[in-house]
């Protein structure tokens, strides 16, 4: 199960134009040194990786984290659905969110 493609914050960065093409999302490259994480400026992306977790759904402090809370409530209809994709992750576990996600067009979708 490869989880590279789930964002950190929740988004399946695995159907976005962008990711398919020059972006490397916010996971790959860090462990093997390619890329250095004191230049990150995403803090969800720090937060998580320095933890060492696939994203912020495998996080034990995330009911009460400020820093994705004050991210998944900011206006807009994406961030909403980037928090019920971790809410799902941790209710179903990363496979059975990739299964969902396998026929999504965007980086949400209905799960």
């Amino acid at each position: 199960m490869d989880t590279l493609e789930i964002g950190c914050c929740g988004a399946y960065c695995k159907t976005c134009r962008e990711y398919r093409k020059t972006c490397k999302g916010c996971k790959a490259g860090y462990a093997e040194g390619l890329r250095d994480l004191k230049k990150a400026k995403c803090k969800i992306k720090i937060c998580c990786i320095n933890k060492g977790q696939a994203s912020c759904a495998d996080c034990a402090g995330y009911d009460g984290c400020p820093t994705v809370r004050a991210f998944h409530n900011h206006p807009g209809y994406k961030y909403g659905k980037y928090q019920q994709s971790i809410m799902y992750i941790r209710t179903h576990g990363y496979a059975e969110f990739l299964k969902r996600a396998a026929g999504w067009v965007g980086a949400y979708g209905n799960l």
